[in-house]
């Protein structure tokens, strides 16, 4: 039985293949439509027909193509006949060579089969026959093919093998192009691209060109940058990876153009009709929302009404704004008191403290709770963690001031309706005699009592607190500086309200007649500081306080700080002129403000000031009347040297030798005037001199020795009240008597040359004095106050031109501004932009401002020649004068 059950198995799975390759016999000759359509497809992309066709016509191609052969496939396959069992089984018989048809025993039925017995004897032969069959094969499929078909498929395979070595190693991306619509095979020259990154608007940079020479290296860029590219030589648009397309078009037939933004670090690959065209590893500088904070607890300004408010801030690419957000603690009326705080510019990172007035706010005096809110350049938003802290308030001394604050505190936080205040202020009305104030709370009354909404007029805040500050300046100083008081804050609101109005208007608020209404409101606002300004030096008189007339006093201080304002304006920088119009408000508080004790330190620091002003107007005419005496020394000595050259007529024909000139004497010879830089810089020429000219000078070396003398008298004095007044020493002044003392005994010994060397050095040794003088005064020294400037007025001429910044005192960041300098520095300080250090307008080369420089034409070329030579050695002389250096090098671009 065990031999009886493997016979029937593989004969089961003998049939099984024979079914198999009985169906591929069949199934070949009904595919051959198919096949022969599959061939000469790869034929045509070998031969890149459709990829030469626009890419959805090959796309449209090879969809019909691949529908008829799937159409004639299935249809083929449909009409093959099932072999039965007995077409299995003569397959079998006949691979396997069987001599008979074993096989058919399996099938037939005995004739007389009606007894058991010859049931048995039937089974028992199938059984010996099955036991019996040897090894059962199937053979392999034998397809039958005619003439013309054996023909066509030899014609194929020969066009298959000749388009294979025609395509060579190009033959596998040619059958992959021609399988994939948009693709171009290895033979197809890649498209040209242009390819560079943009930094984004909040990140100013240069733009980064990509290139395959950079293929391999990291570049950093701004979160949001855009990646441009050009791709040109390509039928169809580029693809980008690691970017995010947001615009694409066309430039012409086989140009292309696409932007895209890079968000996230990754590798930038550009590819074209599945051609990599470049890759960039691309690593970004996230753009966070700005990091800020406190910087400490904001807390009231010891003895002053104003708010200290710490605060540091954050961010990669720059912090456009910053403001502070004020509430009550558990406010339910949702008010909100928005504090703007300066920035230098747009900071990356900076610390600073402001000190706003909030005073007139309705939280004054009350426990708040404040957030900083900053936005950066990329419009990111953050907010601080919120902190508690008081709001400084301003002390009020007149009782009517104070009830007048709380009516309006009340009202301004909703705690009462406007018709509650109304009452009450009327009930205050019967406190004052003063027909101005009955009459200004009578306005408000009426106001608020015609109100019929509980909203309250905007106006009725701001004529309640500039009631109140009326009242208590009329309490403390009178009417008259409380009436000049008034009406510098009303010129302040119309200058306020005439910049928002302009700014407003955005580019017509430049226009003419804005222009002459804001100039028409400043000059309200400073004819009122300036009334405001002598009624406070007339309380300074009537305190026995002498002011000094200083240029403060007597002149306008105001113009220059109002010009500034609507420059800033006409040039749409409205911030900016706010600012300017801060300033001039916090100077107005500080005088209404000022005490006895106030006016006697401004009185101090005014004294100051212009003792400090007289020190440098005493030091300037000091260098003065020294470059005087040099130039004086300088003329006798080459007076003295062209005499000896005249009675020596040899030496003169020959020509000195230009290596003895001094520069001076070489830019002469070239027709050039040099600077006076120039001649009181360099040394002194070693030519001979005449004896008899020099006897000759004796008188006008006489006078210059007792103006020598006279001058190293005022140094020694400017000397001592420098150090009175500034309380430190000035090194360069004991210097410059030394030289002084040697010129005085050159000029003695009739030795012009020696006294030019120290003249020299006492022009160096006062300039040094100047700058060291300038240096004392500003770190506070010459007792100007607080900050080296007065608060109550403008500087003006005297000093730091830039007045107290609002808001921002104490900021430091990455970009701050740098001080101006002072208008008392000396003048070879203070040189025209347009010129250089020697005094000549700047210019290189042939350009015409660079000099007046021309060859005179009885000079050889040789003799030029020889000259430009020693000009260039002695700019390779390192030990000149650096000033000396820099004209020469300037002066040798013409050659």
């Amino acid at each position: 039985m065990p031999d009886l059950t493997s016979a029937i198995t593989r004969l089961t799975s003998a049939r099984r293949r024979a079914r198999h390759i009985m169906w591929w016999e069949k199934a070949l000759p009904a595919l051959r439509w198919p096949f022969v359509i599959a061939m000469l497809f790869i034929l045509s992309t070998l031969a890149r027909i459709p990829q030469s066709l626009p890419d959805w016509i090959h796309a449209t191609f090879e969809i019909v193509c691949f529908i008829a052969f799937v159409w004639l496939c299935i249809r083929g396959i449909r009409s093959l006949p099932t072999p039965s069992t007995a077409e299995l089984d003569r397959r079998i018989e006949h691979a396997s060579h069987f001599s008979a048809q074993p096989l058919l025993t399996l099938t037939d039925q005995p004739a007389y089969a009606g007894s058991a017995e010859q049931k048995y004897i039937w089974a028992t032969h199938v059984q010996r026959i099955i036991s019996s069959l040897g090894p059962l094969r199937t053979g392999f499929p034998h397809i039958q093919l005619t003439f013309r078909e054996k023909i066509s498929s030899l014609i194929i395979v020969l066009a298959l093998l000749l388009g294979f070595t025609i395509s060579g190693s190009h033959s596998i991306s040619r059958l992959y192009a021609g399988f994939v619509p948009g693709v171009d095979d290895d033979s197809v020259p890649l498209p040209t691209l242009q390819a560079w990154i943009e930094q984004p608007d909040f990140a100013p940079g240069a733009p980064i060109f990509l290139s395959q020479t950079t293929a391999n290296t990291t570049f950093t860029v701004p979160q949001g940058a855009t990646l441009n590219i050009i791709v040109t030589g390509a039928v169809s648009s580029p693809s980008i990876q690691g970017a995010q397309i947001f615009n694409r078009h066309q430039l012409d037939e086989k140009s292309w153009t696409a932007k895209a933004t890079i968000q996230n670090n990754a590798t930038l690959k550009i590819r074209s009709r599945g051609h990599l065209l470049g890759q960039w590893p691309i690593t970004i500088i996230a753009d966070l929302p700005p990091d800020v904070s406190w910087n400490g607890k904001p807390s009231p300004q010891k003895d002053d009404f104003r708010t200290v408010l710490p605060w540091k801030v954050h961010q990669s690419f720059g912090v456009a704004s910053l403001e502070a957000e004020i509430h009550l603690p558990h406010s339910h009326n949702n008010h909100i008191i928005h504090i703007p705080i300066p920035l230098n510019g747009t900071p990356k990172q900076a610390t600073g403290t402001a000190q706003p007035d909030l005073s007139s706010s309705p939280f004054a005096g009350m426990d708040v709770v404040g957030i900083l809110h900053a936005t950066s350049i990329s419009k990111k938003e953050n907010r601080s963690t919120p902190i508690h802290f008081t709001l400084g308030a301003r002390k009020f001394s007149d009782p009517l001031a104070k009830a007048i604050i709380a009516v309006r505190q009340r009202l301004m936080l909703n705690q009462e309706t406007p018709s509650q205040a109304a009452y009450e202020l009327q009930l205050l009305t019967q406190t004052t005699d003063v027909r101005g104030i009955w009459a200004a709370l009578a306005l408000n009354i009426a106001t608020l009592q015609h109100q019929k909404t509980q909203d309250i007029p905007e106006t009725i805040p701001d004529q309640l607190w500039a009631l109140a500050l009326y009242l208590d300046d009329l309490r403390h100083d009178g009417p008259e500086i409380a009436d000049s008081a008034a009406a510098v804050r009303a010129a302040q609101q119309g200058v306020q309200q005439q910049l928002n109005h302009m700014h407003d208007l955005g580019e017509k608020g430049r226009s003419l007649d804005e222009q002459k209404e804001l100039q028409r409101r400043t000059q309200i606002l400073k004819d009122a500081l300036n009334r405001r300004m002598q009624l406070l030096f007339q309380k300074a008189a009537q305190n026995g306080i002498i002011m000094p007339q200083s240029q403060a006093s007597t002149a306008d201080p105001w113009s220059e700080e109002m010009q500034r304002l609507q420059s800033d304006a006409s040039q749409g920088h409205g911030d900016e002129a706010l600012k300017r119009l801060q300033q001039m408000e916090d100077m107005a508080e500080h005088m209404r403000q000022a005490t006895p004790e106030d006016l006697k330190a401004l009185a101090q620091q005014m004294q100051a000031r212009e003792e400090a002003h007289a020190q440098h107007s005493a030091l300037r005419d000091l260098i003065h009347r020294e470059t005087a005496l040099l130039d004086h020394t300088q003329a006798r000595l080459s007076e003295a040297q062209k005499a000896a050259q005249a009675q020596n007529p040899s030496a003169n024909n020959a020509q000195t030798d230009i290596s003895q000139m001094t520069t001076s004497d070489l830019l002469r010879e070239l027709g050039q005037q040099p600077s006076k830089s120039i001649e009181q810089n360099e040394a002194p020429s070693n030519l001979p001199t005449d004896p008899a000219t020099v006897a000759q000078q004796s008188p006008a070396r006489q006078m210059d020795h007792a103006s020598q003398r006279a001058l190293a008298r005022v140094n020694k004095v400017l000397a001592q009240r420098v150090k009175e007044l500034t309380q430190k020493p000035v090194k360069a002044f004991d210097q410059a008597a030394k030289d002084m003392a040697s010129a005085q005994k050159s000029l003695a010994d009739r030795n012009d040359s020696q006294a030019i060397t120290a003249e020299q050095k006492v022009l160096k040794d006062l300039s040094d004095a100047g700058k060291e003088m300038q240096k004392n005064q500003a770190s506070g020294g010459s007792g100007s106050g607080k900050n080296g400037r007065l608060s109550f007025i403008p500087s003006g001429g005297m000093g730091n031109k830039t007045g107290p910044k609002h808001g921002a005192a104490g900021q430091q960041g990455d970009n701050g501004d740098d001080a101006e300098p002072d208008d008392d520095s000396d003048d070879d300080t203070q040189q025209d932009k347009s010129k250089d250090p020697l005094g000549r307008k700047l210019g290189e080369g042939r350009s015409k401002n660079d000099s007046n420089m021309h060859i005179p034409d009885s000079n050889a070329r040789d003799r030029a020649r020889d000259i430009e030579r020693e000009l260039r050695r002695r700019a390779a002389d390192r030990t000149r004068p650096q000033t000396e250096l820099d004209y020469l090098n300037r002066l040798l671009k013409s050659f």
